[in-house]
């Protein structure tokens, strides 16, 4: 009976000794199958997903899709984060540029991607070209007796090179090319007077005939244009025609009085030497702070050659512009 007992005893040590065993087991198993789970790659777990039993061949691939499109809209954030930071990273350690006290060169540097599409200048400017100080100089042209037959060619010259000019008109002319008036009006030129006689004896008889002229001419110009214009030259200029006595009549009736400081004597030489002594005038007047005034007429000789002298005063930075009635004429001085 002893021998019995004790052997029971020794089974149920055993068993107990098996049981702990197993639930050690247990817990190990479970322990490892977690921490597995918890380090399991997305690949796997997008691998498992995929064979699911219950998924369709189509479900896979949109999640699939949407798998990779989320991975490269993350690529995409984190490189504009690395753009940005690069950006900030760069402003923070800029030095400012080094500043002189040259007045020359204190004018704002232009970007560099600009000046790297900026197309090299191939202008060339003669030994005796006068550089400009404040960018675009200021020329006026002007043309007498006009209008003509072909106003509207000098004008399609004085668009294609970008200037303005002054056309000082005879009353008869203005009547018998209205079309040439109203052209001058439509593209910017100023429109002026020029008497009605072009006739010295005429005009300079006495300082009535020179208003009665002036206004005559003026009523003109405003029933073609619809400009009525004060700006006006006398025929062959002011002096020695222009009294005091009439030079006193023409303020008080409110008319600016123009001459000129370049005659380009296109009324003698006729042909392209008209050219060669504007520029040659020009170069005296290098230095000249007033307005500079070029006088030129209505002529077919004139506009054979009026494309060179435009190219040329292109060429040296001039800007032609009209006189208005603002300005400060320039007249001959009387002696």
């Amino acid at each position: 009976m002893g021998d019995q007992k004790q052997g029971w005893a020794k089974g149920t040590i055993v068993i107990v000794i098996f049981a702990i065993g197993f639930l050690f087991a247990g817990v190990f198993v479970n322990n490892y199958f977690k921490a597995k789970a918890a380090s399991k790659p997305i690949t796997q777990e997008k691998n498992e997903f995929m064979n699911h039993p219950g998924q369709t061949s189509e479900t896979i691939v949109q999640n699939t899709n949407d798998l990779r499109l989320e991975k490269e809209m993350l690529h995409k954030r984190q490189e504009e984060a690395m753009v940005g930071r690069n950006k900030q990273e760069r402003e923070a350690t800029k030095t400012p540029e080094k500043t002189t006290t040259d007045t020359a060169t204190t004018q704002p540097s232009t970007p560099k991607d600009q000046e790297t599409t900026k197309p090299p200048s191939t202008e060339t400017k003669p030994a005796n070209a006068q550089p400009s100080t404040a960018g675009k100089k200021t020329i006026y042209l002007t043309f007498d007796d006009g209008p003509a037959a072909f106003s509207g060619e000098i004008i399609a010259l004085l668009e294609k090179f970008h200037f303005k000019a002054t056309f000082f008109m005879i009353d008869g002319n203005i009547r018998k090319y209205p079309d040439a008036v109203k052209l001058m009006v439509q593209t910017g030129e100023t429109v002026a007077l020029h008497s009605v006689s072009h006739d010295k004896k005429v005009f300079y008889a006495s300082a009535t005939s020179v208003i009665n002229e002036l206004n005559q001419n003026r009523n003109t110009l405003k029933e073609v244009s619809g400009v009525d214009s004060y700006i006006m030259r006398t025929p062959y200029g002011s002096v020695p025609g222009m009294t005091a006595e009439y030079r006193k009549a023409v303020t008080d009736n409110g008319y600016l009085m123009w001459d000129w400081n370049i005659d380009s004597k296109d009324w003698y030489y006729k042909d392209a030497r008209y050219v060669e002594s504007v520029k040659q005038q020009l170069a005296r007047l290098a230095n000249h702070n007033g307005s500079i005034v070029i006088l030129m007429h209505e002529r077919k000789e004139t506009l054979a050659h009026l494309p060179d002298l435009l190219d040329y005063l292109s060429k040296q930075g001039y800007e032609g512009k009209a006189i208005d009635s603002s300005m400060t004429p320039v007249q001959f001085k009387v002696r």
